[in-house]
């Protein structure tokens, strides 16, 4: 078998550091979302790898035990879901909670930053970041009705362009590639899956903003990824898609 089966981190898509809502809200979304689960056409072998790495890591004993195999040097191999792992029909009620809890779309109301949750400051201008993790904090222009569940409200433009993108409890950058955009959302390939409902930061060279993931959808290179917009900020005057004017 080879490292990259046997690796749980790998096979839930989450990085080692990776708190336990991500790891249930990925879970989530392999399942469910991105249809892994048997019942949803996934594969029975793939879906039993997906049961037990999930039953190890949401286990805090379990977990510590795997980490030291890993700081040790050797990954341990995934068995197949039995009594111990986590029903494959399952959707953990903790996930529910810990999505809803940290609703990115409610970042006005909660008065916290929409990426990392960090309060608001007392006044927030066009230029305003969020002191804990630099992100604009400025809401997108306003719209009438925005980009909910997949469904586009607004004209969509192609704007293909390298991007990069930051996602909570996954350290680091990701190189993206950005596809469309409009006034109230956006599209881009990336190289890592995003749970439905998560945020999103996505920085260009024109614009950074940070947008709730709708859907992810497996690609045969990587994952789609469709945002609805909640703040922006442009970094230059010509040729973005918008005014930054409400």
């Amino acid at each position: 078998m080879s490292e990259e089966r046997r690796n749980l981190y790998r096979i839930l898509h989450v990085q080692p550091e990776a708190p336990l809502e991500v790891i249930r809200a990925s879970y989530r979304t392999l399942m469910s979302t991105l249809r892994a689960h048997p019942d949803l056409g996934g594969d029975p072998e793939a879906a039993a790898r997906i049961n037990a790495a999930y039953a190890i890591l949401t286990d805090p004993e379990r977990r510590r035990a795997y980490d030291r195999t890993l700081k040790g040097g050797g990954a341990r191999p995934v068995a197949a879901a039995g009594a111990a792992a986590a029903p494959v029909a399952a959707r953990p009620a903790a996930a529910e909670a810990a999505l809803a809890a940290h609703d990115p779309a409610a970042w006005m109301a909660d008065r916290a930053c929409p990426y990392c949750r960090r309060p608001l400051p007392g006044a927030v201008h066009r230029d305003t970041r969020c002191d804990g993790c630099g992100s604009p904090l400025f809401r997108r222009p306003a719209l009438d009705r925005g980009e909910l569940f997949g469904r586009r409200r607004s004209p969509r433009n192609a704007r293909p362009m390298g991007a990069t993108l930051r996602l909570p409890g996954m350290p680091g950058d990701h190189a993206a590639r950005l596809r469309d955009l409009s006034l109230g959302g956006l599209s881009l390939w990336s190289p890592v899956p995003a749970p439905a409902r998560s945020a999103m930061r996505v920085m260009t060279v024109g614009f950074d903003g940070v947008a709730v993931v709708v859907s992810c959808q497996r690609q045969a290179d990587g994952w789609l990824l469709h945002g609805e917009l909640l703040t922006l900020q442009l970094l230059r005057s010509q040729g973005v898609f918008v005014s930054a004017k409400a």
